[in-house]
């Protein structure tokens, strides 16, 4: 009988289904009332040898540490450094200063045709294996030297034909979000949640000899959606993606009476390696993209203060995360 029934469990294939169902057979025997010893004693060995088999095929399976993990208190607090650096390209970026003003290309006219350096770091805190707060901070500033080879017209200044320029775009922001851990294992996450980021952005276009000067500034809030996951391997391997993003009018975040549309995708997907518990090194490729469409109330002359500029970048990054407390 008891022969027949390791043959039976011998047949099954080793997936999730059937860790699972294997873990629902251990709780249900566990939990089961004792029966007396002088009536049941062989049925409680028959008990007793189906759960040691059941764990024998558990601790066989690769996927078993991590369930057993969930079973397991958590830390109360968790936290992660992060660090990426690499290159940006310009895939596309375009940019008007005023309904009359010129739709400038920052890429073909503006000396965007090149790679940039860039860096990122994060931190993580988190509490109990569910809840995670980051705190991100992404410094961007794009410059270009170019000599205009056809009029330009920002805000109501005229670059003319010929006219050494030198732009700068930047647009440095930090943000801080809040996400639940669906998983809650060691190794793996799926979480969603939202965050707020600040943009800082700087546009200035000026003419090599100093005598033409057109710039604009802004500073503001950014609601966005997240999402976070990531898998992990026995053998160390792992890999991951992180989503923030939102498309919405600006003028309900900022309380501005003018209609401005604006969106933001910061996606990433990696491919990683621990090389301790607490150090691991990754390879990242990231979209982020977005920009604005509008006009801002109160502006300074002499623009009317529509905007439009749009941007989609590339970046390629290494980077390293440290496990600090866990």
């Amino acid at each position: 009988m008891k022969h027949s029934r390791e043959r039976a469990y011998a047949s099954l294939p080793l997936d999730m289904t059937r860790v699972g169902l294997a873990w629902v057979l251990v709780t249900l025997l566990v939990s089961a009332p004792k029966a007396p010893a002088s009536a049941d004693s062989a049925d409680a060995g028959d008990a007793a040898g189906d759960i040691d088999l059941v764990l024998e095929r558990l601790q066989q399976s690769e996927i078993e540490p991590k369930y057993k993990a969930t079973l397991e208190p958590p830390p109360v607090v968790e936290w992660s450094l992060s660090a990426e650096i690499g290159f940006l390209a310009v895939a596309s970026h375009i940019v008007q200063l005023s309904k009359s003003g010129s739709r400038f290309d920052y890429r073909a006219e503006g000396g965007q045709d090149v790679l940039f350096p860039f860096f990122r770091l994060s931190t993580d805190l988190k509490f109990k294996g569910r809840h995670v707060i980051t705190f991100l901070y992404q410094p961007l500033k794009l410059t270009g030297e170019t000599v205009l080879s056809q009029d330009v017209v920002f805000d109501g200044i005229t670059f003319p034909a010929g006219t050494p320029l030198n732009s700068t775009f930047g647009f440095p922001f930090w943000r801080i979000s809040y996400a639940y851990d669906f998983l809650r294992r060691k190794g793996d996450e799926v979480a969603l949640g939202f965050g707020l980021q600040i943009r800082n952005a700087t546009l200035t276009f000026t003419s090599a000899d100093g005598t033409l000067r057109a710039d604009r500034r802004d500073v503001g809030p950014v609601p966005l959606i997240k999402f976070r996951g990531r898998w992990g391997f026995e053998n160390g391997v792992w890999w991951g993606t992180e989503i923030d993003g939102l498309y919405a009018p600006i003028s309900g975040i900022n309380g501005s009476d003018e209609e401005i549309t604006g969106a933001l995708l910061d996606a990433s997907l990696r491919v990683g390696y621990d090389f301790t518990d607490r150090v691991s090194g990754f390879f990242n490729v990231r979209y982020l993209g977005g920009g604005a469409e509008g006009t801002a109330s109160n502006p300074s002359p002499p623009s009317d203060g529509f905007t439009k500029n749009w941007l989609h970048f590339v970046t390629v990054s290494l980077g390293v995360e440290l496990r600090v407390v866990d």
